[in-house]
């Protein structure tokens, strides 16, 4: 029994000075380098970062081999992957379309071209013209831009070269309610105020300019007659926006005249392109905003109805990469906000901002539309179409192209 008990004491404690010394041992370790990357991911992503470096530092090249285009298209690529806008309709259209604009509910959409002497007015939906408006004038083979009032009663038509100048249906019954002749110069550009009481709109560029000649022109839409108009100077515009309250005109135009530059004794004839802001309820010009030399001739503008920001366009890129073809200001300061670059002869054809100002959309570059976020920081998709104009929807659910041979509709996220 003593026995027993003494083997089983010595077991005991054997079994705990095994576990004290295991217990008290350090395992050792093999030091191994660690790795730079630890996943795969991020290898992935060190692996762009020493692309994009790349593409950054090759950049000045590209733009002298006249590759600068393409380079743009590669960095772009997985930025406007996301679609904001579907197909919704195609229109067949022989002569091409120069003007357009959609009814206020946009139900209808007015179409005109320089080469008929008809406004065609589509039910979309449906596919079908369910109204001509017929134009007048001696000459119809002109521009065409188009206006629905606000409460979508009239349709006006707005003509470069003819005898009546300006003329305005009524949507429902086709009969013309109200004629503007011609008084020494064509009608460039037209829109309503944001009530419909007045017809705001603006002389073509004549090349002719005048320090009395009036450039901007209100007209009562009640009485059709001239509520007031205001001369510009030696500025003359070709393309016209107003702001969403209506108390803001911005006219997108060229200062043309003889002036003596500096350290020179003759006098040379310039060309500057200008934006001029006019209050239209004071009815003065508040601010002119000169763009930098070498800008080619205005296009196209817009005023982004949620922020103080007038976008225009040029016609026509002097240099690759380096003109910004369009360019963003503050309507207040003047400052330049914003801006994108394109390749040589780019022509901006139109400009458009959704009416809560979420999109701008550009008709011209690289002979696409391209849809972008409305601070101008992110292209969401393009539209491979070379359009002569576009259209939103009053409520900014569509947008209409117009190019060539057709129409597209494309409904908004």
């Amino acid at each position: 029994m003593i026995r027993k008990n003494s083997e089983t004491a010595t077991r005991a404690c054997t079994a705990h000075a095994a576990v004290v010394s295991v217990s008290t041992m350090r395992p050792y370790r093999v030091r191994q380098q660690a790795p730079l990357f630890r996943s795969r991911g991020l290898r992935a992503a060190a692996f762009a970062g020493g692309l994009l470096a790349a593409a950054l530092l090759a950049w000045p090249l590209l733009a002298q081999a006249g590759l600068s285009s393409w380079a743009k298209e590669v960095l772009h690529l997985g930025i406007y992957r996301e679609r904001v806008a579907t197909l919704q309709a195609t229109l067949s259209e022989d002569h091409g379309t120069w003007g357009l604009a959609f009814s206020p509910h946009g139900r209808y959409l007015a179409a005109s071209s320089p080469q008929t002497a008809f406004v065609q007015l589509w039910d979309w939906r449906r596919g079908r013209v369910v109204r001509r408006f017929r134009r007048s004038g001696s000459d119809i083979e002109s521009t065409t831009p188009l206006a629905y009032s606000p409460h979508g009663r009239l349709l006006a038509s707005c003509q470069s070269d003819a005898d009546t100048i300006i003329q305005v249906w009524n949507t429902h019954t086709g009969a013309v309610v109200g004629n503007i002749p011609n008084s020494g110069g064509g009608c460039a550009a037209i829109a309503f105020s944001p009530r419909g009481h007045s017809l705001i709109w603006i002389r073509e560029l004549t090349y002719v300019a005048s320090p009395k000649v009036r450039q901007i022109f209100v007209t009562s839409t009640r009485t059709w007659t001239q509520r007031w108009a205001l001369a510009t100077g030696l500025f003359q515009s070709n393309a016209l926006t107003v702001s969403a309250h209506g108390h803001w005109a911005a006219l997108w135009g060229v200062q043309s005249g003889w002036s003596k530059p500096r350290g020179s004794v003759k006098k040379v004839y310039s060309v500057i392109p200008q934006i001029v802001l006019v209050n239209l309820t004071t009815h003065r010009i508040e601010r002119t905003v000169s763009m930098p030399q070498g800008t080619n001739m205005p296009g196209a503008v817009a005023w982004n109805p949620r922020a103080r920001v007038v976008a225009v366009g040029v016609q026509g890129a002097l240099h690759v990469s380096l003109d910004n073809v369009i360019r963003l200001y503050n309507a207040h300061t003047g400052a330049l906000v914003g801006g994108e670059s394109g390749p040589t002869k780019t022509w901006v054809t139109a400009l458009r901002y959704t009416p809560h100002g979420r999109y701008l959309i550009e008709a011209g570059i690289h002979h696409e539309v391209e849809i972008w976020d409305g601070s101008h920081h992110r292209l969401l998709q393009k539209i491979p179409h070379q359009a002569w104009s576009l259209a939103v929807s009053p409520h900014g659910h569509y947008l209409a192209v117009g190019e060539g041979g057709q129409i597209q509709v494309w409904r908004f996220r």
